[in-house]
């Protein structure tokens, strides 16, 4: 079954309204997972610790290298960076290059990673993913003399790493029961409203590894894709007396419909997760469709696959999307939720 969906990005502060359209192909897709209804299909598990304060500094670390947007310097430090990171950890490091252009120019060269931890277990084949890359332009900042500059990424395309990083470390100390990929894609944040490309240009990186698999391993059979997990600090008004704001008070991770739509039980079972080890974020209300990472795996492939997103971070696409506004929390709440998914929660 074909059908034809407006989707909306909302961004918080202005509420502005980016009208996308996508063709999202549901045929042959099933739904996955060992969720249910309640959080009695948990298991309770001790989990390895998340070190939320590691992540974070692979996010200032990531802003340090300066805007990742395509043919930067930035991007090359970055990937050079990440495959030296990961090398060491993980069982085999598959670097996937290829050429396109974006609706900014091009053709620019780009590189999918992905590495891979207990390749010799057997079971479910889970991939986590993220994009690395940032966005060239800062579209949406309040200031139109700051729309021609890119982005820093903290949060969006920073916190998706971080977070992966952080499951390498961990999964090199503790192996996962079953095998696990985690995916770093790039070229995802070129995209541009009105594009005739694929995905309006957007998902060019997980378009192309959804097109071209690496033979030398299998398919997974389910896939969750992070995206703007990081958080975001609120600064009090000066005048304001009394307690800071929660966390949860602006990050909020809903429920996205396309990957309700492709994967109703993994849905489930990643909140009911989230929920029995308190992370709030996690809310069970739906939010609009939104073009990202997961849509390639779902239409070309048929894998249930999953955006975890926080639909309204207030820097969004501006010049602000920079470390300070980025939260620790935030990081331990997604990070630990994976690890319940990894682990057999």
């Amino acid at each position: 079954m074909a059908s034809s969906t407006s989707i909306l990005r909302i961004k918080h502060s202005t509420m502005r309204l980016l009208l996308l359209t996508v063709a999202v192909l549901i045929a042959g897709c099933t739904s996955y997972g060992s969720g249910g209804d309640s959080q009695n299909d948990v298991v309770p598990i001790e989990l390895p610790e998340f070190d939320a304060d590691r992540a974070f500094a692979d996010i200032e670390q990531q802003c340090n290298f300066g805007p990742r947007m395509p043919g930067s310097p930035g991007h090359q430090a970055q990937l050079e960076w990440m495959i030296a990171t990961l090398t060491p950890l993980a069982d085999e490091v598959i670097q996937q290059p290829f050429k396109a252009t974006t609706p900014f120019g091009g053709p620019y060269s780009f590189t999918n990673l992905i590495a891979v931890f207990a390749a010799e277990a057997s079971g479910t084949i889970t991939m986590i993913g993220a994009h690395w890359d940032t966005r060239p332009v800062a579209d949406e900042d309040p200031n139109p003399a700051l729309r021609d500059q890119p982005v820093p990424g903290a949060n969006d395309g920073g916190s998706g790493v971080a977070i992966l990083l952080e499951l390498a470390r961990i999964f090199a100390q503790k192996p996962p029961p079953r095998p696990v990929y985690l995916a770093f894609f790039d070229a995802e944040d070129s995209g541009h409203s009105g594009s005739s490309l694929p995905y309006m240009g957007f998902c060019i990186g997980s378009d192309y590894m959804a097109h071209n698999w690496p033979t030398q391993i299998e398919l997974p059979d389910r896939v969750i894709v992070l995206d703007l997990v990081g958080g975001q600090r609120q600064q009090e008004p000066a005048d304001v007396v009394g307690p800071a704001q929660s966390p949860n008070d602006y990050f909020n991770l809903r429920i996205e419909p396309y990957s309700q739509a492709a994967a109703a039980q993994l849905v489930d079972h990643i909140w009911d997760i989230a929920e029995f080890l308190g992370h709030s974020a996690f809310e069970r209300s739906s939010q609009a469709g939104i073009i990202d990472d997961h849509l390639p795996f779902i239409n070309t492939l048929g894998i249930p696959a999953v955006d975890i997103i926080d639909f309204a971070p207030p820097v969004w696409h501006t010049v602000d999307d920079t470390p300070e506004h980025c939260d620790p929390n935030a990081l331990h709440q997604v990070g630990e939720t994976m690890l319940g998914l990894v682990y057999g929660m």
